[in-house]
């Protein structure tokens, strides 16, 4: 399935009409055949991971001060390893085999 927009005109651009033609009934996206979710955490690593990882290093205990809040956050991305994104992959991989098979609804609290 092919990702797109739909233009806020009612006026169908020509590059869109060239995707909708070609691809039929298999456009994803606002407005096409099938919706794409606004947000979709279960799919976004920045959701299922990095916030949480980035929370726990910059409040394992209150910081005294905001520049020392601003020292955690970027210490923890600094951080964060090759093997932490290659298990991020590995997970990502993981969570879109569970959105196919629950057909696109809501999966996580499952695991």
């Amino acid at each position: 399935m092919v990702p797109t927009r739909r233009c806020p005109s009612a006026k169908v651009s020509s590059i869109e009409q060239y995707i909708r033609d070609t691809f039929q009934q298999q456009v994803i996206g606002y407005g096409g055949c099938v919706e794409w979710p606004p947000r979709s955490p279960d799919l976004n690593p920045l959701d299922f991971f990095l916030w949480g990882y980035i929370k726990q290093r910059a409040y394992a205990t209150p910081p005294p001060t905001l520049q020392e809040l601003r020292n955690r956050i970027t210490d923890a991305c600094a951080n964060v390893s090759p093997a932490m994104l290659y298990n991020v992959q590995r997970e990502v991989q993981s969570r879109v085999q569970m959105c196919i098979v629950a057909e696109g609804h809501h999966f996580e609290h499952d695991r």
